[in-house]
């Protein structure tokens, strides 16, 4: 555990930082607290109660940083990087009995992979001695590429003409999505455009939503504008739009991944199965109130527009309402269990937190070795079976750093053990 934690302090000095909250962020977080999503916690990574400010990587200059930025401390002299390559199996090759050296050892071993570049033509990276291959392609690629592989269910395998090296039935199951649902909303003010910076933690034991909010510019049709001599019709009109979500942790709801065909560049088939365990469609109808809660607070009431003309009004004065773009909620929201679990599922939709298809304890153990082959290891969300947090980014970083440090640590006791036994050797000579 300390190598985690120190891991994801690694992570979060060298890409994070604090974010400067205004405007949609500012306003959002002043609505939590009216919502009483409490308490005010500040600035923190931690995962906690309340309403926090989270790291963002974005520095103060607006650019971005990534795990790109992490390569500065990779020695060039021993990384080789293909560019425009995508990788279409591993090389998978049966070990000689006589080196197993026990019957409980795997039969089959990585030795390299085979990648195509941009003009198609397919190339061979073959492993050195005492190497491994480690996969990193995500939780949709991971699992692909194992499956192309030949590592998988068998009858799966064997189906689509791919040669079975390990018979391995976890492979592609239990893949999980964070369900996300969410009102958006054209305010009537001006107001930055914002990633999610400020989230609302209810319950930091994942029993209750993650409430987050964003503000970014859309194009609406053209037929809504007028056209002009420096105008083309054709032209979209771009206004901003503002959406409070909430996300439910976890999930139960399992869903799985498969091949529709041996053909590496097509696309696998996946389905989350969003809500079909009751626990998450209960935990999405209270999250759904909760941003009822927040566009109800006065903080939000600048953001709602004039609705009709001010004579319409019964004491002169216009009725306010926010413009809503898409689904709104239902007027019962707050006592019909039913219409608001009906919102849910009309309007589910991913906040690309992909997880599982490689779970440790099924598909790799807990040094992320795959389970019944050697010199192969996921590294990446695949082998989540639950969500991290209201953002698995950090802890991808992590796991990076994680193996990077466990495999150094592993190669500086095996030069040690050798030192040992040369001098070992030496004294006897």
């Amino acid at each position: 555990m300390r190598l985690v934690n120190s891991s994801y302090e690694w992570v979060e000095q060298e890409l994070t930082f604090q974010p400067e909250v205004h405007g949609w962020q500012a306003a959002v977080r002043a609505a939590l607290l009216e919502a009483n999503v409490t308490p005010w916690n500040g600035f923190t990574v931690e995962h906690v109660t309340g309403t926090k400010i989270g790291a963002t990587t974005f520095d103060a200059s607006g650019r971005r940083h990534s795990a790109a930025d992490l390569l500065a401390f990779a020695r060039p002299g021993r990384l080789h990087v293909a560019v425009r390559a995508a990788v279409t199996r591993v090389i998978i090759n049966p070990i000689d009995p006589a080196a197993r050296r026990g019957r409980s050892r795997p039969a089959v071993a990585a030795v390299g992979v085979v990648y195509q570049d941009r003009l198609f033509q397919l190339h061979h990276a073959l492993l050195r001695p005492g190497g491994e291959v480690i996969l990193s392609a995500g939780t949709l690629g991971s699992p692909q590429l194992l499956l192309l592989s030949g590592v998988g269910p068998a009858n799966d395998l064997t189906s689509l003409g791919i040669p079975v090296s390990v018979d391995a039935p976890d492979v592609g199951k239990h893949m999980f999505d964070n369900p996300r649902n969410g009102i958006s909303i054209i305010p009537s003010v001006p107001i930055d455009h914002s990633l999610i910076q400020v989230v609302g933690i209810p319950s930091a034991n994942g029993t209750a939503s993650y409430l987050e909010a964003a503000s970014y510019i859309v194009p609406v049709s053209p037929m809504l504008r007028p056209a002009g001599p420096f105008i083309s019709p054709t032209s979209p009109l771009y206004v901003t739009m503002a959406t409070i979500m909430e996300k439910v942790p976890g999930p139960l709801s399992e869903g799985s991944l498969w091949l529709s065909s041996p053909n590496p560049v097509e696309t696998p088939s996946v389905r989350f199965n969003y809500f079909s365990r009751p626990e998450d469609l209960a935990q999405c109808v209270v999250g759904v109130r909760r941003v009822a809660q927040v566009l109800q607070s006065r903080t939000m009431d600048i953001f709602r527009s004039s609705v009709g003309s001010a004579s319409q009004g019964r004491r002169g004065h216009a009725r306010r309402d926010f413009r809503i773009v898409g689904a709104t909620l239902p007027l019962d929201w707050s006592t019909n269990n039913t219409s608001v679990a009906d919102f849910c599922r009309r309007t589910v939709a991913t906040l690309w937190h992909y997880h599982g298809g490689c779970v440790v304890g099924r598909v790799v153990d807990k040094d992320f070795r795959v389970m019944g082959t050697q010199s192969l290891r996921v590294v990446d969300g695949s082998t989540f079976s639950v969500t991290p947090g209201t953002n698995p980014q950090a802890t991808v970083m992590m796991m990076g750093r994680y193996e990077y440090m466990g495999l150094k640590m592993i190669a500086e006791r095996h030069s040690r053990r050798q030192v040992n036994t040369s001098s070992y050797n030496e004294l006897e000579e």
